[in-house]
């Protein structure tokens, strides 16, 4: 091979192989390792009955699946690096994909617990609740459904030994991502929406309510202006991302750009979501230290009251004995 050919193959290498790796690879890792201090926050924040919750768990999952995927990612981004030539199975690719596609409808089925919390079962009656979650059961059952169509379109293009580029045409081509994205957009937008109309709606009938008591003390109403910010955030970034992912799709933006905006909002989505859940772990457990040190201060107070009480009944005594003697 010639010097020409050879600078060329390197070029090519560069610019096809180890150039985008190195991209996913500071990407990937940037959000996994913050992924760590995360779960160790939610932890922290927590207490033995809240991590018995169905939104706890489904936490943990969500940062469990991305942590794994990010690994995934990391480890094929430096053997890609390290040895362009010699790549990996394509079943990674497939798992890191359907990983990413899994974690999504994860997180919009946190969004939906959250939103039956505020309106459960016996408080709507059977008919409105029914109502209230059938667009986001049937959205989710979709998606698992197209899940699956994809993950067997992406096996089947695997195969052969251009298997590579039947993957990566089929990437772009499939209607299975803009039909999961589309949805994902519906899902996080119907979710989002109602609960922060609900959120709304009873933040709106605790206006005039003030802590009389402690004046300092974070209020009911200034916590719902909070979380609906939080859902505010959780639901504008995923959306605006999803939707990027639609129209660069649609323009035919290159395969490496593609998987870089799934990556960021697949990462965002979960910490977004993850956020939340340890805001309120932090409130639950600031309320628990207040109301601690209230019973302290009770107990104090009491104490002082009964030696105060002890020591006026032996003064009263000894003055009483001494009028005696007198």
């Amino acid at each position: 091979m010639s010097t020409t050919n050879l600078s060329t193959v390197l070029d090519l290498i560069e610019t096809g192989v180890i150039h985008p790796s190195l991209v996913s690879l500071m990407i990937g890792h940037s959000f996994t390792i913050l992924l760590v201090p995360l779960v160790i926050a939610l932890f922290y924040f927590s207490n033995r009955y809240s991590r018995r919750t169905p939104i706890f768990i489904l936490n943990v999952t969500a940062i469990m699946l991305a942590f794994f995927a990010g690994i995934m990612i990391d480890a094929l981004a430096v053997h890609a690096i390290l040895s362009p030539t010699d790549s990996w199975p394509l079943a990674l690719n497939i798992s890191i994909g359907i990983l990413g596609m899994f974690q999504c409808i994860l997180v919009d089925l946190i969004l939906l617990l959250r939103l039956i919390s505020l309106h459960p079962p016996r408080h709507l009656g059977l008919s409105r609740f029914s109502l209230l979650i059938a667009l986001p059961v049937i959205l989710k059952i979709a998606r698992i459904t197209n899940l699956i169509v994809f993950t067997k379109q992406m096996a089947d293009a695997s195969r052969g030994p251009q298997g590579a580029k039947q993957m990566a045409a089929l990437w772009m081509s499939t209607p299975c991502l803009k039909i999961d994205w589309t949805a994902q957009v519906v899902d996080n937008t119907y979710a989002s929406v109602a609960f922060l109309w609900s959120v709304r709606r009873r933040l709106s009938n605790r206006q005039g309510i003030t802590s009389d008591i402690l004046p300092g003390r974070t209020t009911f109403a200034m916590r719902l202006r909070m979380i609906s910010r939080i859902a505010a955030t959780n639901f504008l970034v995923p959306t605006l991302f999803s939707i990027a992912q639609i129209i660069i799709v649609y323009l035919g933006v290159n395969t490496g750009t593609v998987n870089n905006i799934v990556l960021v909002n697949t990462m965002i989505t979960v910490f977004g979501v993850v956020f939340a859940t340890v805001w309120v772990g932090k409130e639950r457990r600031q309320d628990e230290e207040d109301q601690s040190a209230r019973e302290m201060r009770l107990k104090i107070g009491e104490g002082k009251m009964n030696s105060g009480s002890g020591l006026d009944w032996k003064v009263a005594t000894v003055r009483s004995g001494s009028v005696g003697g007198k």
